[in-house]
């Protein structure tokens, strides 16, 4: 599930995304499973993998039938087929909890994290004569994090602190030892103050046309699980230094399922700072988070961010309702550049975004909208309907418009671009279960977009589909056929003026894993990729071999991969999820031709500390020189090493 749903995200995606907070949730799902017996729709809510209809039909059947007492009975469930079955398994349980595994729960709960990592080979960045890109500090990434849970006092708290591989430790243009900190307090009550967050959080409202910090969704092989469920105000804990809110939010309930918020917060984000004839502007925000030589650090903290907010949402019988206020200020204000894709881009020294969302269930129909608007007037627009049109077949339609003049610097909706802005689509999807073992996933969406954009200098459209067949034999193997293919018009590459072609992409995958026994698994994958713009046609191939090893009688576990790869460029690029170290997430693009080969290594010592480790390394073929700009490394190797150690106490 995982590797799936990060894999499709990061192909559809143009920036490097954070998952740590996504992970984080499951890992926690992993240690206190979900006793199906007693949880309520706030509770499986949290296996995302389930939709509203999956939800509604499981605890409809446990209410007529009574206490369930195998995995397997979820079959006769509308909706539950054996690969849901299968992937929620790790996350849930049917008994009730020993009295003795109660009480531990209810005890305080320290957890300390220190991670280490670096880049073996030297990039350039820590060679080049050119002082204002030379790296200022070591390539070691440093990071720690702290937090401290009191189920019986209702209380919670952390911290957090990275320093990035380059940026500078208790040295040169950083004295403060790492470069990002983060800190948080949660309080908890069962009376009409519900909930006090102080330092860093985030919200989930809604569909994410308006507030939505954090990752949010897109197309997967979920077909039909797109309908983000709010989860309102948490504490932050991730590294991401732009997507949360820092300052004081309160959440109240002063009737019973009526939840009013509200919110401020404060804090600083880099941009680039440029002056006219008459004072300064912003000309564009940056959210790499990185400073590691003087001319990032120019950029460091240049942007004063100030929000206020509320939120008022209520969940009666048949309808949830809700409605979202954010009202944002910068210092200096925000010009944005003079391109002409960015003439509907935000400008100005505030924002206003409101925000009305519902959902509700028609017998085996779950509808689900948000409607928003920003200060310019521009407007957006989501309406989804999850069909549950027979026990084994689900439909998902979902219709978007976002004008090109809407501006919400917080969302992150259902989108083929990485922003809420400048683009209408429809999507259909589709999951089928023709017989027990067998399940048939597509989707197909359309899409075009208004106004011009970065890589296209007219207003355009295109289409995007999915298929995926999936054999499950038994609970140990499974083997999965995909086809994609994605078609999008693009600047073609002629010389000042520009019209536009479509750049076709298509990708075919195999993949099969099996557990052989208790102590081994394996994962095959072929994947094929074709790239075609104008007269340039490309192709390309990924093959790899994963080994998994558990021991009997030794808290150890080895996780092993080798992988060919070969592709006329980085435009036939493959994606591929690997496994990594606790709460850390690894999607390389392979490209070019090599091989790449990792290896895992998770010991937990003793029931207080666990130690993980990593080792990984590509190497190519006929290259003399791997990445450009102050990444490059001279050679034909890159590799890198990852420690964590975990204390629990």
């Amino acid at each position: 599930m995982i590797e799936n749903l990060i894999e499709s995200i990061a192909e559809q995606s143009e920036e490097d995304l954070d998952y740590s907070n996504l992970l984080d949730e499951l890992n926690i799902l992993l240690t206190d499973p979900i006793n199906l017996n007693s949880a309520n729709e706030s509770d499986l809510n949290k296996l995302f993998i389930l939709n509203k209809n999956q939800i509604a039909n499981f605890i409809k059947y446990r209410e007529s039938t009574g206490q369930i007492f195998s995995l397997y009975e979820l079959q006769l469930i509308p909706g539950f087929s054996s690969e849901t079955i299968r992937t929620i398994a790790p996350f849930v349980s049917l008994k009730q909890m020993a009295q003795d595994t109660l009480s531990r729960r209810k005890k305080a709960k320290h957890i300390l994290l220190l991670k280490s990592e670096r880049t073996i080979e030297e990039e350039k960045g820590y060679t080049t004569e050119n002082t204002n890109s030379r790296y200022l500090g070591n390539p070691w990434k440093y990071y720690s994090r702290y937090q401290y849970t009191s189920p019986e006092k209702n209380v919670s708290f952390g911290f957090t602190s990275e320093k990035d591989k380059g940026e500078p430790f208790f040295e040169a243009k950083n004295k403060n030892g790492f470069d990002f900190y983060s800190a948080y307090i949660q309080y908890n009550s069962k009376g009409i103050l519900k909930q006090v967050n102080l330092g860093d959080y985030q919200i989930k409202f809604g569909q994410g046309l308006s507030i939505w910090s954090g990752l949010g969704g897109g197309k997967s092989s979920l077909t039909t699980h797109n309908a983000y469920k709010s989860q309102g105000i948490k504490s932050y804990k991730s590294t991401d230094e732009n997507q949360f809110h820092r300052g004081i939010s309160l959440l109240l309930e002063p009737l019973k399922n009526v939840n009013f918020a509200l919110f401020t917060s404060y804090k600083k984000k880099d941009g680039t700072l440029q002056s006219d004839s008459i004072k300064p502007f912003i000309s564009s925000i940056v959210n790499t988070g990185f400073h590691r030589n003087y001319s990032e650090f120019e950029k460091k903290h240049k942007l004063e961010e100030m929000i206020f907010g509320t939120y008022l949402s209520a969940n009666l019988k048949k309808i949830e309702l809700g409605i979202s206020f954010l009202q944002s200020k910068y210092t200096p204000e925000i010009k944005g550049t003079d391109a002409a894709y960015n003439f509907y881009g935000l400008k100005g020294s505030d924002n206003r975004n409101i925000s009305l969302y519902y959902e509700t269930q028609f017998r085996s129909i779950h509808l689900y909208g948000e409607i928003a608007q920003s200060k310019s007037g521009g407007k957006a627009l989501l309406q989804g309907a999850n069909i549950q049109a027979h026990p084994q077949l689900n439909f998902e339609l979902i219709y978007r418009k976002y004008d090109p003049d809407y501006h919400a610097l917080f969302s992150n909706a259902f989108a083929e671009q990485s922003k809420t802005q400048n683009e209408e689509g429809f999507y259909m999807g589709v999951e089928f279960h023709p017989y027990p073992k067998w399940t048939l996933k597509a989707y197909y969406d359309q899409f075009e977009f208004p106004w011009l954009r970065y890589s296209a200098n007219s207003p355009s459209e295109g289409h995007e589909y999915f298929s995926q067949l999936e054999f499950t034999p038994n609970n140990s193997v499974s083997v999965y056929f995909r086809y994609k293919q994605e078609s999008k018009p693009e600047n073609d590459s002629s010389g000042v003026i520009k019209s536009l072609v479509d750049q076709k992409k298509n990708q075919y995958r195999l993949h099969l894993s099996a557990k052989l026994n208790e102590n081994w698994e394996i994962r095959n994958r072929i994947e094929i990729s074709q790239y075609q713009k104008e007269n340039i046609i490309e192709n390309g191939y990924l093959l790899y071999q994963d080994l998994i090893y558990h021991f009997t009688n030794k808290p150890i576990s080895l996780n092993i991969r080798y992988a060919l790869f070969d592709t006329d460029s980085f435009n036939s690029r493959i994606y591929a999820y690997e496994n990594d170290i606790l709460y850390a997430y690894s999607v390389p693009a392979c490209y070019l031709k090599g091989n790449r080969f990792y290896i895992n290594f998770n010991w937990e010592l003793n029931r207080h500390l666990k130690l993980y480790a990593r080792y990984s390394q590509t190497k190519y073929s006929n290259q003399t020189s791997i990445g450009s700009g102050n990444s490059e490394i001279n050679g034909d190797t890159k590799s890198e090493i990852k420690l964590l150690l975990k204390f629990r106490f």
